[in-house]
């Protein structure tokens, strides 16, 4: 499958659960890379292909990452609101409040201990990604949200 699910679609909704370390990831792992590549994303949630396993994708400039687990531990350096766009829900952008800066911490694709101290746009798509991981998209906490098609 080289698709994402959209909106409406029961994975979206849905809280993932976590993995058990040392789990084989490496099939899901390329799969999502391989979705994210071929959509042009910047980040992917496992739910958006309809795996219920808490594993995000990020490739955000330098920064090109595989977390299991993620855990956000610290938020700071205020709010800032700035536009998104999801692969799930292709056309629509909403203006979404973020925390500017994040530490996050999990597991790399090898199960090695991660933790990132994160701003800009990757600090912004790490939250977007670990939003979709608890059930949370762009269009249920949108400020205001733009439909392209019109």
């Amino acid at each position: 499958m080289n698709k994402t699910v959209k909106s409406g679609h029961s994975s979206l909704k849905a809280r993932s659960f976590e993995l058990y370390e040392g789990e084989d990831v490496a099939g899901l792992v390329a799969q999502m890379k391989q979705v994210m590549s071929t959509w042009g994303g910047i980040g992917l949630a496992a739910n958006q292909i309809d795996c219920l396993q808490r594993v995000i994708v990020v490739k955000v400039g330098s920064f090109k990452q595989v977390i299991i687990n993620p855990v956000i531990t610290r938020r700071y350096g205020g709010k800032s609101t700035e536009r998104e766009e999801c692969l799930s829900h292709p056309g629509v952008i909403s203006l979404v409040v973020r925390d500017k800066q994040i530490v996050v911490e999990g597991f790399d694709e090898n199960w090695k201990p991660v933790k990132f101290k994160l701003k800009k746009l990757a600090s912004r798509c790490v939250q977007h990604e670990v939003d979709h991981l608890d059930g949370v998209s762009i269009v249920d906490i949108e400020s205001k949200r733009v439909n392209l098609r019109n």
